[in-house]
């Protein structure tokens, strides 16, 4: 999922062996090797952002302000 759309939908085995969206081709190359023998493969890893159909490049969300409402339970301010 990206931006709260399914991007890429199919067998688990299909997906991750050969990803074709550009979201899930980053997301996977993100992934750690768990196998200390296959850490020193490289694998491609594009750096540049994928484009949002709502936010420009560069785009900055607000800060936002939170209210502590018990112990380690904070929620966003004004959404009482």
């Amino acid at each position: 999922m990206h931006l709260a759309e399914i991007v890429e939908i199919g067998p688990r085995q299909a997906v991750f062996e050969n990803p074709q969206h550009a979201y899930t081709q980053k997301r996977m190359a993100a992934v750690p090797v768990p196998n200390p023998s296959r850490r020193n493969i490289k694998r491609p890893v594009s750096t540049d952002e994928i484009r949002s159909p709502i936010h420009h490049i560069g785009y900055e969300p607000p800060k936002r302000l939170y209210q502590e409402v018990s112990k380690g339970h904070f929620v966003q301010a004004g959404f009482h």
